[in-house]
């Protein structure tokens, strides 16, 4: 019958019949659906705004820094910062530096350099770089961060700071190419989709939510 597997044999020797005939069921097919996707309104609608503010950035190290604390506004956490000052040929190689010195992975948070100082008849090697480097707090723990600012501090790295609540919504307003009009419609989003983020990791959204705290509710009435 359909769903069942015929296997094993039978056989006859010297008179004795082997049989290891067995019908098996199949094993399901596995599921071809995808995990619903577990995404409110609202954070629809600001990933959408998101994606219109970021359209206006050229810059790829903006964008990506941009994009980072986009994000984490949406999911309504603070980003961390570290900042430090080092020599470099390119604002490139200075966050290169930055990250073998700090002896974190190239892939984590978002980084940029900026000269902030260059002096008198001396080469494009020996400018100084401001280099910020912003982190989700899923990215870096604030250990990670301590031993990041230890190892550059050991390198001889000069200006190490680091914050561990910066505002991303503030921090975005100061990012070269982000529309006003379009920051003032993301930030309204953002808090909308912060206020129901807690709630997409339960099944169901803020509908689940709302069901188990009025369940909660009864039962606390009746005790």
């Amino acid at each position: 019958n359909s769903g069942y597997t015929v296997s094993g044999s039978r056989s006859c020797s010297a008179g004795t019949l082997t049989d290891t005939v067995a019908c098996k069921a199949d094993s399901p097919a596995p599921s071809s659906a995808s995990p619903p996707t577990l995404k409110t309104p609202q954070k629809a609608a600001a990933e959408k705004t998101r994606d219109k503010l970021l359209a206006g950035i050229t810059d790829k190290k903006l964008k990506k820094k941009a994009k980072l604390l986009a994000d984490a506004a949406i999911a309504g956490e603070k980003v961390k910062k570290m900042t430090a000052k080092l020599e470099a040929a390119d604002a490139a190689t200075a966050c290169s530096d930055y990250y073998t010195k700090a002896k974190l992975s190239s892939d984590l948070g978002a980084c940029v350099a900026t000269v902030s100082s260059r002096r008198r008849g001396r080469s494009l090697a020996a400018s100084t770089y401001q280099v910020n480097v912003f982190f989700r707090p899923s990215e870096v723990t604030s250990a990670q961060l301590t031993d990041a600012s230890n190892s550059l501090k050991a390198e001889g790295v000069q200006g190490v700071t680091t914050e561990s609540s910066v505002d991303p919504i503030a921090e975005l307003k100061t990012v070269d190419g982000v529309d006003a009009s379009t920051m003032t419609t993301f930030e309204t989003d953002a808090a909308a989709a912060a206020d129901t983020s807690w709630a997409v990791g339960l099944k169901g959204g803020p509908q689940a939510v709302l069901a188990c705290a009025s369940a909660l509710f009864v039962i606390a009435l009746g005790m």
